[in-house]
């Protein structure tokens, strides 16, 4: 059990490395340079602020499921609590992709359709891993 949560740390590290490279074409893709042009300067610096806490969380995400694979299996309550944190992060972000956000303004195109098939199949993935991985480390299957 413990080389296959290994190996799916691998995985969402590195889909959470793909996602991070890819949301740098998220504001040229969507048009945020138009949309938020008329927002008053303080709120488009707290939109900007508000996306690179998300883009910084993802790549801290990265990173912890690439480098830190052993403590994440370690079966301690710092890893537990991440693992929760990361899990309730994604919990989020499926309920808001299913319930949250409104799309009709988002060209139905075949490319749009793949990306977003595929941006939710990644955020129900690392939903669901990091919940096993929190199971994990409260004592699950050991």
């Amino acid at each position: 059990m413990r080389e296959l949560l290994n190996y799916g740390l691998l995985f969402a590290g590195f889909g959470l490395t793909v996602l991070a490279i890819a949301s740098l074409w998220i504001p040229k893709i969507l048009g945020w340079k138009e949309k938020l042009s008329d927002l008053s300067p303080l709120m488009k610096e707290l939109w900007w602020t508000y996306a690179c806490y998300v883009w910084g969380s993802h790549c801290f995400f990265a990173v912890l499921a690439l480098g830190f694979r052993g403590w994440f299996l370690s079966g301690s309550s710092s890893a537990a609590a991440m693992a929760g944190f990361i899990c309730l992060w994604w919990s989020v972000r499926v309920y808001l992709q299913f319930f949250g956000f409104d799309l009709n303004e988002v060209a139905d195109t075949r490319g749009n359709r793949i990306a977003k098939l595929l941006l939710t199949l990644l955020f129900l993935y690392l939903m669901i891993f990091f919940a096993i991985i929190l199971w994990w480390n409260l004592g699950g299957a050991r």
